[in-house]
């Protein structure tokens, strides 16, 4: 079976899975109120207390729904734009198909890890899976000379790497500022509610930010490579982007304080990476063009 077969196929998976399990944190709700609860530090936090989230923090539940929201609104119609282009032999769908998987690769791992336990755990497991060997076989299905070939001389080649490194850069320091001084005070780092460790924050550092820094240096050397992962991480960053923006307000309506500044700094830099998709997007000719 070809690659790009089995990549359908994984991906038809992914649509009904997602669907699911978005659908339920969204509509899922039933009865009940926030309510204390101790953790494992001795703090006390709340939890939500309802639907299927009642088990997370406060912060969490309400950051879960709004991605779940996005889920439904832009990631899923994303990926089926992805896949429709891409078995018509479309570029562009190529590209959207592999930074869709990329966004629930992303989301499914985080909710594997770090949404407290409930009947859907088995349903983020497989969409983790299904989504993470999606993309490796997406991205070894890629042929970055041709991706170049196909961009118009209009890509933002230097904006966008750039823009990768003010994104390394941020998550590092904001992320060091939350993990460092705890580890030598033994204090509990802010927003870790009833997780036991910082999960976002390990992805954050561990995959993103290398990423982001590997992508940057590569585009800033005109290196086929760079081109083809700025155009896929830029593809994942318009979902992302907008689930992050979602989060922020999902906390601020569910009554929970939200750091003003760097809640403003990560909506500007969603903002502009969702505006340098759209305009990556517009740079991708289907069709070589002919002098």
């Amino acid at each position: 079976m070809k690659i790009n077969n089995i990549v359908i196929w994984l991906s038809l998976l992914i649509l009904p899975l997602a669907l699911v399990a978005a659908g339920a944190g969204v509509f899922w709700q039933g009865e009940g109120e926030p309510r204390p609860f101790t953790v494992l530090r001795g703090e006390t936090v709340l939890v939500h207390g309802r639907g299927l989230y009642r088990y997370d923090g406060l912060s969490s539940a309400a950051q879960e729904m709004a991605q779940d929201v996005v889920t439904l609104v832009l990631g899923l119609p994303l990926l089926v734009a992805g896949l429709v282009l891409n078995r018509k032999g479309s570029l562009r769908g190529q590209l959207l198909l592999t930074g869709g998987l990329a966004y629930f690769l992303y989301t499914y791992a985080a909710m594997s890890f770090l949404t407290a336990f409930n009947p859907l755990f088995l349903v983020y497991v497989a969409l983790f899976s299904l989504s993470l060997f999606g993309l490796i076989l997406m991205l070894s299905s890629l042929e970055p000379t041709q991706i170049v070939r196909h961009l118009s001389s209009h890509f933002p080649r230097r904006a966008i790497a750039i823009f990768f490194l003010i994104v390394a850069a941020f998550l590092t320091l904001a992320w060091f500022g939350l993990a460092v001084p705890p580890m030598f005070s033994g204090a509990t780092p802010a927003g870790l509610e009833s997780a036991t460790t910082m999960v976002i924050q390990a992805l954050d550092l561990g995959v993103i930010v290398p990423t982001s820094l590997i992508t940057a240096f590569l585009l800033w050397k005109k290196r086929p490579w760079g081109y083809t992962l700025s155009v896929v991480v830029l593809v994942k960053l318009l979902t992302m982007g907008a689930a992050l923006i979602a989060m922020i307000i999902g906390q601020v309506l569910a009554g929970v304080e939200v750091d003003p500044v760097v809640s403003t700094i990560f909506t500007l830099i969603c903002l502009t990476g969702m505006g340098l998709s759209v305009m990556t997007l517009r740079n991708i000719q289907d069709q070589v063009m002919v002098a």
